[in-house]
């Protein structure tokens, strides 16, 4: 009996190895490597995503973008150029070339990067995604955008485009008045409220020399008719290299600005390495209870350019 169960387990994993190769020869070259299990440090893939669009009401839509970095701790760089671009080449160069690490462990939804520490609400747990990044806004005649990126010997294309109602955002109040923040670099000045956001004044800025950054920030919220604990909630502003080709330290990355009233945001940033780069600030109003980073919304995009030199 001993003998008969010995042979048959014997054949069982012999079948299930010869199945589970099989398979693995069934799957597209460029997805075997990447099996379904645990998540390593390193050496994970990097891939684009199109998170959605949105009707613009006005002939044209904005499309979504984010990505995930598949590793724990690895974060990784890779410049604009074959490696990274985007086709028309009309919206190239908008797109990140940093990919931090994001720790999923966290209990608290935060995201942590191996390079400059990312506290606060940005990534769920079990998520290692990062969510509207930038956007681009094209004609609404069936143009579509797509965004590649070859890692690792491992190359990903998405196509942005406005298609399926399945990827349409809105831009409407939340189901309690929640809404996406704004962001001006001046009081008075042009103001971002969404992914696209817009490009600050250029900051010029020496390595090791630490220089301030700042933008004003306010919850924009309708929620007077509605049952929440606040009309309006803090706006949470988070400082993230967004292109660039040496480390950033931010200080403070994360901080909230009271959401009554258009408040400044600021951070000291100290660059390694001379260059061109680009720094995004992102605002959130994750406090309130209809705010959800996987829920994309509520939050938006402004970004800084700053030349450093040495």
């Amino acid at each position: 009996m001993n003998r008969r169960r010995l042979a048959f387990g014997a054949l069982s994993g012999a079948l299930l190895a010869l199945a589970t190769t099989s398979l693995k020869a069934q799957l597209p070259e460029h997805l075997r490597d990447y099996p379904l299990g645990p998540i390593k440090a390193s050496g994970g893939l990097i891939a684009p995503f199109f998170d959605g669009w949105i009707d613009n009401g006005d002939g044209s839509v904005t499309m979504v973008f984010g990505f995930m970095n598949r590793n724990l701790e690895e974060a990784v760089d890779i410049p604009l150029g074959p490696n990274n671009h985007i086709e028309p080449d009309q919206f190239d160069a908008v797109q990140p070339t940093h990919f931090p690490a994001y720790d999923q462990e966290d209990r608290r939804g935060a995201a942590t990067t191996t390079r400059a520490a990312i506290p606060g609400t940005t990534i769920p747990r079990g998520m290692l995604r990062e969510r509207g990044v930038f956007a681009v806004t094209v004609p609404n005649d069936g143009t579509e955008v797509w965004w590649t990126l070859t890692h690792a010997g491992h190359t990903y294309s998405v196509p942005g485009r406005a298609a399926s109602v399945a990827y349409e955002m809105s831009s409407a109040p939340r189901a309690l008045g929640s809404l996406n923040p704004g962001i001006r670099f001046s009081q008075g000045g042009p103001e971002a409220s969404g992914r696209e956001g817009i490009m600050g004044p250029r900051i010029t800025a020496s390595v090791g020399i630490p220089v301030t950054l700042s933008a004003f920030v306010q919850d924009r919220g309708e929620r007077e008719d509605y049952d929440t604990e606040s009309s309006l909630f803090p706006a949470t502003a988070t400082w993230i290299r967004h292109q660039g080709p040496g480390e950033v330290l931010l200080t403070p990355v994360r901080e909230e600005i009271d959401g009554a009233d258009w408040g400044e945001a600021a951070t000291l940033a100290t660059f390694t390495e001379p260059g061109e780069y680009v720094i995004r600030i992102r605002v959130d109003n994750f406090t309130a209870p209809d705010s959800r980073f996987g829920n994309q919304c509520c939050w938006s995009n402004a970004y800084v350019p700053v030349t450093v030199t040495r």
